[in-house]
């Protein structure tokens, strides 16, 4: 150890059986020099200069917001961390020094529980129970924020995604739909979602386990009072045509395939709060949980809407991958899916996006693409190919982000389909489970505009990337 460092590696109190103390008044490393040196250098670099009030009060209590400002808040995550039994092992020992000096604030033997707004069970008669008690409760925070925040400003929330229930059910998790439902009762609306990268992925938490991997800051206004109510079709047809508009706004942003589930929470849910309701069938409210999961079904109807756009051959090797991935399978399937895009099974192969395997066929695995492959003079370009081919150069050691700058220079009118394809990847390996194949697409479409950008001011794109030696399976 050779500085200050937090006392716990993650948000619980595990028992520590060995652990080693350095003295702090040695001149090797861990000593009190070096520790003092970090915080000084920490103070120094706050840029705060104007001094703060803070007031500690109940954010249920309406009585408590009598100010009338911007808000920015980071609530409770609805079951993820207790900080209230945490912060006992904090208090018990600043009781002992600080009593005298704020007798109201330390008179407990340890902090109070039961208002922490969160649903622990554990607290409660059941976990439906728990849910019940979070809800009111951040209903009449939310409500008593909008009370207190300018009427034309919008505040923001904070609220942080579990990376997994991505991959479990989509974003209709028990927390994350009942924030939304809550936000939805307290008379806002979301005007927008954006995912943030505030979590580290090497603290201990996030190793193994189902961790917090971004925080979603929620945009939200106060609904209008004349808001209407609408039924359940019109809500359908509405997401359907203001969806795809949205998506490319989020792409044009930059926002990477990982984040873009939640990313499209924000038009999404834009839809749903601007109105009083949104009636079912049976003209009851249409919950805020269902409404994700519509939400997510126009979604995935966009997207495969998107795939008829790309070449036949693309088509093929997309419904092949979602299927099989980079597997040897009998080539029969590959004929039916051919048929069924009017191409024939030679022109796969000679396209090199398949290998004639005997009988069998098989996505071309990118480490056994041609090396030295140019768009410009591939007689059947795809855009399968052009994405997998910028995927290995980016891999590869050598030529790296320059030659695949090259390629991407390379391809014409087939640059954004290519870019969008590398989104839909990323998709299908993610409902897979490929995390490896998830990652390279995740990865490729993050660098996309930094590859047009050097795209642009490469003088003559016709030049082949850097070649390299590379077996080929025949």
């Amino acid at each position: 150890m050779d500085q200050s460092i937090a006392t716990f590696g993650r948000q619980a109190l595990p028992m520590v059986w060995d652990y080693s103390e350095a003295n702090a008044f040695s001149l090797m490393a861990g000593d009190i020099y070096t520790t003092i040196r970090t915080l000084v250098r920490t103070l120094s670099d706050l840029p705060a200069e104007v001094p703060g009030i803070i007031k500690n009060a109940n954010a249920t209590d309406q009585d408590n917001n009598k100010f009338l400002g911007l808000i920015s808040s980071d609530p409770p995550y609805y079951d993820n961390i207790g900080y209230a039994d945490l912060s006992d092992f904090f208090y018990v020992w600043m009781r002992k020094s600080l009593a005298s000096i704020w007798p109201n604030l330390f008179r407990r033997l340890t902090t109070p529980k039961n208002e922490e707004l969160i649903a622990t069970p554990y607290r409660h008669a059941s976990k439906d129970v728990a849910e019940t008690f979070f809800m009111q409760g951040m209903k009449q925070a939310l409500a008593g924020m909008r009370k207190a925040t300018i009427a034309s400003e919008p505040l923001t929330i904070y609220y942080a995604f579990k990376q997994s229930e991505i991959a479990a059910d989509g974003v209709t998790s028990p927390g994350w739909a009942s924030f939304l439902q809550a936000v939805f009762d307290s008379g806002m609306m979301v005007d927008g979602t954006w995912p943030l990268r505030t979590e580290l992925s090497n603290r201990m938490i996030g190793h193994g386990a189902n961790a917090l991997a971004s925080s979603i800051v929620l945009v939200c206004r106060s609904r209008p009072e004349t808001s209407e109510a609408i039924t359940r079709s019109d809500f359908l047809r509405t997401l359907r045509r203001e969806l795809p508009a949205a998506r490319e706004r989020l792409r044009a942003d930059k926002v990477s395939p990982v984040d873009m589930p939640q990313s499209i929470i924000g038009p999404g849910m834009g839809v749903f709060t601007r109105y009083a309701s949104v009636l079912e069938d049976d003209d009851n409210a249409m919950s805020v949980r269902t409404a994700l999961a519509l939400i997510n079904r126009v979604w995935e109807e966009i997207e495969n809407a998107l795939d008829t756009e790309f070449d036949a051959e693309t088509q093929v090797a997309l419904a092949w991958y979602a299927s099989h991935g980079f597997d040897t399978r009998p080539s029969g399937e590959l004929i039916t899916l051919a048929n069924a895009k009017n191409i024939s099974l030679s022109s796969l192969f000679q396209s090199e996006v398949f290998l004639d395997r005997r009988g069998k066929a098989q996505l071309t695995p990118r480490e056994n693409l041609p090396a030295g492959w140019s768009p410009q003079t591939d007689g059947t370009l795809t855009v399968w190919e052009c994405v997998q081919h910028v995927a290995r150069t980016l891999e590869a050691k050598q030529g790296g982000q320059e030659a695949a700058a090259r390629l991407v220079a390379g391809m014409g009118e087939k640059t954004e389909a290519a870019r969008a394809l590398a989104y839909r990847l990323f998709q299908i390996a993610t409902d897979k489970g490929w995390s490896a194949e998830a990652l390279v697409y995740n990865a490729l479409a993050d660098e996309w505009p930094t590859l047009e950008r050097l795209a642009s001011e490469i003088p003559n794109p016709v030049a082949s990337p850097v070649a390299e030696e590379t077996p080929r399976l025949l």
